[in-house]
């Protein structure tokens, strides 16, 4: 059945069964050609865990298969189905999926998984929406009411049988997107710059500091992988944390007499997380051993006079709307969040500035174009690798000191300069999708990670609700940390919700 599905896959996105050829080449990048030798049977494999076969034993087998090395001589992807996984909820198999970053970005790759299920024909037409959508606003034949509710009254005025009015209404809704636009850029690249000042000032204040989630690792990066999800918590939950800490202060997101939403200093479900993920994260780096080497003394003390955030590496997808193709159309940028004390005692007041401080770091990153140009530099420039990063690919890897001693250990360093990689992937909110029939009770994403000892941090929505999975380097002195991270994420997200109600609550 799962072989069926991938064949419609397949005849969608040719990447399938494309490998990579010419690697390593000066002149031209890599690229993708049909594998003459192509056999699905390659792909998808059939396994077992060992009993009782439960959550665990999922992680477990989980943080073994990302573990494993890429056969770069086949397409790059591959399924397992755990035949015998079962647990609580009713689940009665597991299907583990993996595709590596050149294949496709991380939205690439899940459209394509998303299209071999019966999610796929409401999900064609909400791409096929948007693209539409943005080219009538860009021609101005989008109905105005859908570019402002101000704009209703010009409604019936769109009809093309008014041939004098309707014209003139047309070329006064593309002025308005256009000069929208023009206007758009000057202030995205003014914060823009105050971005990246901004980054280069806490890049160089915390890059030699940085408190990673697992144990110190000497010599050789660990080859293992350990892996672990968190329980599905309610969308409604979320909600409520977004209702109760919008607006100018707590509870002031509800006009009870007007009936409607006020959107200013709107909190999102990002703002949620990513403050709930920041604290998550401060706790877990407290908990650990205290370092008595010279290093950890000196961080310890420079961490009472200079600040201390998190570092998130945060990807951003720059994939046009109903853009399908299989490509790596993402970018990305830190962003910097600081926790809550763990001395501060939750409370609305509280926990509202901390939502709203980590709110204003990420609306920042949202408006950088700075990502986006350098995705576009990094477009043109790897097409001739002996160009990117530096022009020293000329010589061959034995002789080519400056990469050997200075290029690779500067790259090295600055993938261990921020602890996580945090990942949000909308999937089909509301209702639960099947695949040949079988219905999928949970789904979740989950990022690669960056330099040793950083984790990467997934998180998915689907059927009314929301779950993060976490990766790590399985290191023996902090053996456990994804499964510490979850449950401290549940635990910290209930606080969170019932700190919402308190507010709610309080207003009614």
């Amino acid at each position: 059945m799962l072989r069926r599905a991938m064949m419609r896959t397949d005849k969608k996105f040719p990447k399938y069964h494309q490998r990579l050829t010419s690697v390593g080449r000066k002149f031209h990048g890599t690229r993708f050609e049909d594998d003459p030798h192509f056999d699905m049977n390659n792909h998808l494999l059939m396994s077992r865990l060992p009993e009782p076969a439960g959550k665990r034993e999922l992680d477990d087998s989980m943080g073994r298969f990302i573990a494993q090395d890429w056969n770069l001589t086949r397409p790059l992807w591959e399924m397992v189905i755990l035949e015998n996984y079962h647990d609580e909820d009713g689940g009665e198999c597991a299907m583990v999926s993996r595709g590596h970053h050149t294949l496709a970005d991380g939205q690439g790759f899940v459209l394509s998984q998303l299209y071999m299920t019966s999610y796929y024909e409401e999900l064609t037409k909400a791409m096929n929406n948007g693209a539409r959508t943005l080219h009538a606003a860009r021609r101005g034949t989008l109905l105005p009411s859908k570019v402002h509710p101000i704009l209703r009254p010009l409604d019936p005025y769109t009809d093309p049988l008014n041939v004098l009015i309707a014209p003139l209404v047309q070329i006064f809704l593309a002025s308005l997107f256009w000069l929208t636009y023009a206007f758009s850029l000057p202030v995205s690249f003014f914060f823009s710059v105050y971005q990246a000042l901004l980054q280069i000032t806490m890049f160089i204040l915390t890059c030699r500091r940085v408190e990673m989630l697992t144990a110190p690792q000497y010599g050789r990066r660990v080859h293992e992988r350990e892996f672990s999800s968190s329980k599905v918590v309610d969308m409604n939950d979320i909600r409520l944390c977004q209702q109760a800490f919008s607006g100018l202060y707590p509870g002031s997101v509800v006009e009870k007499e007007k009936g409607r939403r006020d959107k200013v200093r709107h909190v999102t479900l990002n703002d949620v997380m990513c403050s709930v993920m920041a604290d998550v994260l401060a706790e877990e780096v407290i908990s650990k051993p205290q370092d008595t080497s010279i290093s950890g003394r000196v961080r310890k003390m420079l961490a009472k006079y200079l600040p201390s955030p998190i570092g998130f590496f945060i990807p951003i997808s720059i994939r046009n709307p109903g853009d399908w193709s299989l490509r790596n159309l993402s970018t990305g940028s830190m962003v910097y969040l600081y926790p809550m004390s763990p001395d501060t005692s939750i409370g609305p007041g509280t926990l509202y500035d901390h939502i709203h401080r980590c709110r204003s770091a990420l609306s920042l990153l949202k408006h950088s174009l700075f990502p986006r140009i350098l995705f576009y530099i990094m477009q043109v420039t790897g097409q001739v690798p002996t160009l990117w990063p530096v022009p020293f690919g000329l010589l061959d890897s034995s002789k080519n000191l400056v990469r050997k001693w200075v290029l690779v250990p500067l790259i090295e360093w600055s993938l261990r300069s921020f602890p996580v990689v945090l990942t949000n992937v909308p999937g089909p909110a509301k209702n639960t999708i099947t695949l040949e029939g079988i219905e999928v009770m949970c789904w979740m994403a989950l990022p690669s990670q960056s330099g040793t000892g950083t984790i990467g941090v997934g998180i998915i929505s689907y059927a009314g609700g929301l779950c993060i999975s976490v990766a790590a380097d399985k290191v023996p002195a902090s053996e456990g940390v994804t499964r510490r991270i979850c449950e401290r994420f549940e635990r910290r997200f209930d606080c969170y919700v019932r700190c919402a109600k308190e507010v709610i609550e309080h207003r009614d």
